[in-house]
């Protein structure tokens, strides 16, 4: 999406629907399968720009102040990948120790047993990490979902190389970001390891974000779930149907 110049950005970026919208489902979908991880042994960055609007800014730092592994990290406006490969080498700091990266948007959810998996697929991986800079690890199955004061709606989806449940494990003296390239790539960088066993990412679609093929916004038969369902994306994600139509209705 282009913009003419920084303050047209800034106007579509912090629209107070867009950013109503956006804050709700960090809230209601993103930040409990966060919060809920088995391995909690992890830091969570949550990057924005330093021009983000103080309210927005103060409702953020709210919804994240219980959660210890967020981050709130602010720079100048720079292009995505330049800035977040930055956020990710700050927080890093020298590069003398291996470590696992992921990404997440502000409308998805991991499964509650995402790191814990992560981290055990590194250790059983070791004699191929040893020998790259990095290697991928795909868990690719899970949801397409939409959210609103009805509650949500879902679509199964398994898809390679999403930005959900990806993460990338980085030798020791690499620079290399989960962040360096799209996420639908990485497997022409690296060497990538898939799993589809069970359900372990929640994409979020919805009135602002890219996810949608463009000009086909309707291709997912999206079904509301049913009480097995609602039970089994609770205990997969952490995230609540009822809590989540409570915050979409409010004012």
């Amino acid at each position: 999406m282009g913009f003419d110049d920084m303050e047209a950005q800034k106007a579509y970026l912090y629209d107070p629907a867009r950013m109503e919208e956006r804050l709700r489902l960090f809230e209601a979908v993103t930040l409990p399968s966060v919060a809920g991880q088995t391995d909690p042994d992890f830091t969570f960055l949550i990057v924005t720009g330093n021009s983000l609007p103080e309210p927005y800014l103060a409702r953020l730092r709210a919804l994240t102040a219980g959660i210890p592994q967020c981050e709130i990290r602010q720079y100048p406006p720079r292009p995505h990948r330049r800035i977040m490969r930055k956020a990710l080498l700050d927080w890093r700091g020298e590069t003398d120790a291996a470590h696992l990266q992921f990404r997440l948007d502000d409308d998805d959810a991991m499964a509650l047993d995402f790191v814990a998996a992560f981290r055990q697929t590194a250790h059983d991986i070791a004699p191929i990490r040893t020998r790259h800079p990095a290697v991928a690890v795909d868990f690719n199955r899970g949801y397409v979902y939409t959210a609103g004061a009805e509650g949500m709606k879902l679509w199964p989806y398994t898809y390679a190389y999403s930005a959900i449940a990806l993460g990338i494990v980085v030798q020791p003296g690499s620079d290399i970001t989960i962040m360096g390239q799209g996420h639908q790539n990485l497997w022409q960088e690296m060497p990538t390891v898939t799993f589809t066993h069970s359900d372990m990412m929640l994409r979020g679609h919805n009135d602002f974000n890219d996810s949608r093929l463009k000009g086909k916004k309707n291709v997912f038969d999206y079904q509301p779930m049913d009480a097995d369902q609602a039970a089994h994306i609770r205990a997969r994600f952490g995230v609540d149907d009822a809590t989540v139509r409570a915050v979409f209705s409010r004012p």
